[in-house]
């Protein structure tokens, strides 16, 4: 068995990277829910529209 060396630079340049492709799988899966899709287009076009609760209000 041969023992290697890894820095600690190169650990985290590896989290950063899983964090990285889980994110993007995230997205694919959101993008391929066409209930979440037709939420979200609907709630950019309120914002839009300006159609949204006043925070200050709340």
């Amino acid at each position: 068995m041969k023992k290697v060396s890894i820095d600690k630079s190169e650990i985290i340049e590896l989290v950063r990277l899983t964090n990285e492709i889980n994110d993007r799988v995230e997205s694919l899966e959101l993008m391929s829910d066409e209930k979440f899709i037709n939420s979200f287009k609907e709630a950019k076009e309120q914002i839009k529209k300006r159609e949204f609760a006043d925070w200050h209000a709340l």
